[in-house]
């Protein structure tokens, strides 16, 4: 199951009072794809279905950009098993919702990481139940809506959002756009960085290690250089315990620490 959405809130200066709110929650499965829209409901429709509607296309392209992992799915409970409720996404949604994926959302024309917004409806595992599957108007169960209900919810859509030649539309469009551009350059520059830190405390610790042999330091003060000189000790403690644990064959160490590295 893939999971993905896209969360957009404007609020007033005071940040107290909400003045334009959006979200599109998507769970892509098998062949299928459920939809949730503020002021629209939710729906599950083939895959290549949605794919022909322009707008739920581009929401869905964007709501993968926002997204941390579309294969994680959290379920908001205590540690007695019970579901935790919070009051704030209860107002958001008008009702109960404690499953939710790990997004970025935009706030006032700003891409937010500090909490999490995008809750599902359902449990998102019941779409792959056959004991849950949705009933037509004949009682017989199915896996997607019919072609009438998905006609109706694209309707219901397109009242929602607007046509996709407005001028209002195409200018939200590039806005959304150029705000996943700078979130996502910003995270890869941040997954970059970090690569580089590690190579270079590797490459520290490979001096330390060899620094320590050649003078013979005490290991309380190799230590305290340990802690300075590398950015992320923790990462690296194994090779450190495995240096204190070969001292009476310091240069067999040296050249074990540096294979594992």
């Amino acid at each position: 199951m893939e999971f993905s959405a896209f969360f957009d809130k404007t609020t007033n200066v005071q940040g107290d009072r909400v003045i334009y709110l959006k979200y599109f929650l998507f769970i892509k499965y098998k062949n299928n794809i459920y939809i949730d829209v503020k002021n629209v409901g939710s729906i599950v429709m083939p895959f290549e279905e949605m794919l022909k509607n322009q707008k739920l296309k581009m929401y869905y392209d964007l709501s993968l950009l926002f997204v941390k992992d579309k294969n994680k799915i959290v379920e908001k409970i205590s540690e007695d098993g019970s579901s935790i409720w919070d009051a704030e996404i209860t107002d958001i949604y008008k009702g109960r919702r404690n499953w939710y994926v790990d997004c970025a959302y935009i706030l006032n024309d700003e891409v937010k990481t500090d909490k999490q917004y995008c809750y599902y409806e359902i449990d998102p595992f019941v779409l792959t139940d056959p004991n849950y599957l949705w009933l037509d108007d004949t009682g017989n169960r199915k896996w997607v809506h019919t072609a009438s209900e998905i006609e109706f919810f694209n309707y219901n859509l397109q009242n929602y959002i607007g046509y996709v030649l407005s001028v209002v539309y195409k200018k939200r469009v590039i806005n959304y756009t150029n705000l996943a551009i700078a979130y996502n350059a910003s995270w890869m520059e941040k997954e970059l960085d970090d690569i580089t830190v590690i190579e270079d405390d590797k490459r520290n610790l490979i001096n330390l290690i060899a620094f320590y042999e050649k003078k013979d330091m005490n290991s309380d003060l190799f230590q305290i250089i340990c802690d300075n000189l590398i950015s992320t000790p923790k990462t690296f403690a194994p090779y450190l315990s495995n240096l204190e644990a070969n001292l009476e064959d310091s240069e067999k160490s040296i050249r074990d620490v540096v294979r594992q590295l």
